[in-house]
């Protein structure tokens, strides 16, 4: 009578073959991968990437898709500043709508807001 098992280790113990589900619970460690520096994984081979550490003003998120590929959303080109707005000097509501105004109209212009529909 013979047995086939998907994870066994062959002969002299020189080779482990996992065909099943390797699970390794929290607080269990690997030795023996590379860990400085890093390398990048492969089809073949273990590995990951280092990435810095998050800073306080870091906000791009990232996803890992259904393939296992890392997905990182595109930054805009660049932000073109909206044109000065100087200070209102505004002594009636009639005169604050209007430096108002022309507030939003210089954030429209730098494509910093939508425009009127």
């Amino acid at each position: 009578m013979s047995y086939n098992t998907k994870n066994y280790t062959e002969q002299g113990g020189e080779k482990t073959v996992i065909g099943g589900t390797l699970e390794i619970l929290p607080g269990a460690s690997v030795t023996g991968l590379s860990a400085d520096p890093l390398l990048p994984a492969t089809d073949t081979t273990l590995g990951g990437v280092k990435a810095a550490a998050k800073a306080e003003t870091d906000t791009v998120s990232v996803a890992i898709g259904e393939d296992g590929t890392l997905y990182v959303p595109t930054y805009p080109e660049a932000i073109t500043p909206a044109a000065n707005q100087a200070d209102s000097i505004a002594e009636d509501t009639a005169t604050l709508v209007t430096d108002f105004n022309a507030l939003l109209a210089k954030l429209k212009a730098a494509g910093l807001m939508a425009a009127d529909e």
